[in-house]
């Protein structure tokens, strides 16, 4: 009997081994896989890994992906900064390290090469920080530890409230491989930093490497299974909206939207302004000012809102605010002194009178449209204020 049930289990792991590999050849062949490798870094958590020639691919683009030797989507820059040099950082997630664009196409080479059309008295250079599933938590830390090395006249965070404030906060953003911050009774910050080793950091880079596993990831996300289970009444949600006797189940982003958010979104908003203030502050300690570009979603843009709440009948009950993030973020720009740059309103106003979307149809990020209305926007800002930020 020991015998014939060990052969039972040889027999099924073999088995299970050939399904998986039969599945993984076949998405190969019918799902191309993007081959773009991170790793690990032991101060900020996840970046690309350095000196790649990659490929970033869906439905809507297949991009050659070059990385930089600090890890980033990006040209090469000397850390050595000459005194005719002006240096503009740019720190954000998915959207500024732009993988669904060419290097040349991204917003910091666009803005990069406008900048240099009006300005002759320096060298100007654009250096693009960004890193995709990040938020103001990590970009704080991305500016202490990589960013300041390039002695930046000018910082730029480029905020997406849609994802930025649960990425900020580590019980919503459930992501252990990133650094963040919590608040100490005192007020004072208390850095958490990523989990660099272990099983699930070994494992990572192998499951990434899968199509197949890829495919489920994304089937497994774009289904509401949540909201099926909690619609069955299996499941309540931890942080779903109570509204009466029931406790309404929506997609974790669009919380941020709430008029009246459940715990602990009022606690990830406080943390995502505190690290946004503290980018600043430490932006300026070293020399350089501070601006803040705010992103608005496609959604947003194109006022779908009300197309994908009808999707979730339940969710006509909630009191939505969805100027509130901007609003938040604007509001502590004012108290703090820095400047906000809110692109919904030129990215509406161009979509309406073009009809031309700025983002993927399927993806969601920018296409090169975006990019370069985004660095147009921030161009005029600076050559408007060039005084303000030195520029001269």
């Amino acid at each position: 009997m020991p015998r014939r049930i060990a052969l039972n289990l040889v027999a099924l792991c073999i088995g299970i081994f050939v399904a998986l590999a039969t599945a993984e050849v076949l998405t190969r062949i019918l799902h191309p896989l993007s081959t773009v490798e991170y790793f690990m870094d032991p101060e900020v958590g996840p970046i690309l890994a350095p000196h790649q020639h990659s490929r970033w691919v869906n439905e809507d683009y297949d991009v050659a992906i070059l990385t930089n030797s600090a890890g980033f989507h990006d040209v090469e820059h000397a850390i050595t900064k000459s005194p005719w040099v002006y240096r503009i950082l740019v720190l954000g997630d998915s959207y500024i390290e732009g993988l669904q664009v060419p290097i040349d196409q991204n917003f910091t080479r666009q803005l990069e090469r406008m900048v240099r059309g009006w300005l002759t008295e320096k060298q100007v250079e654009v250096i693009n920080l960004g890193v995709s599933g990040s938020g103001p938590a990590q970009y704080y830390r991305i500016l202490e530890k990589k960013g300041l090395l390039y002695r930046p006249d000018l910082v730029l965070m480029a905020v997406l409230p849609d994802n930025d404030f649960r990425d900020s906060y580590r019980s919503l953003s459930g992501a252990v491989f990133k650094p963040y911050y919590a608040l100490r009774t005192d007020e004072s910050l208390e850095y958490i930093a990523p989990q660099v080793s272990g099983l699930g950091a070994g494992l990572r880079p192998f499951l990434r490497r899968s199509a197949f596993l890829h495919l489920v990831r994304q089937a497994t996300v774009s289904m509401p299974v949540e909201g099926w289970l909690a619609g069955m009444g299996l499941l309540a949600p931890a942080g779903a909206i109570q509204q009466g006797s029931a406790r309404i189940s929506i997609p974790e982003d669009w919380y941020v939207y709430v008029a009246d958010p459940p715990e602990p979104w009022p606690e990830a908003y406080q943390m995502t302004l505190r690290m946004i203030r503290e980018s600043k502050e430490l932006a300026e300690r070293h020399g350089a000012k501070f601006l803040v570009m705010l992103i608005a979603s496609t959604a947003m843009v194109e006022q779908r809102w009300e197309e994908m709440l009808r999707k979730y009948p339940a969710a006509q009950s909630i009191t939505w605010d969805f100027a509130k993030p901007f609003q938040e973020i604007d509001k502590l720009g004012k108290e703090s002194g820095f400047v906000v740059i809110n692109l919904l309103q030129p990215f509406r106003q161009d979509f309406l009178e073009t009809g031309q979307s700025h983002s993927w149809p399927h993806d969601g990020h920018w296409n090169e449209r975006g990019h370069r209305l985004a660095a147009e926007v921030v161009n005029a800002h600076l050559h408007q204020h060039r005084v303000l930020y030195r520029l001269n």
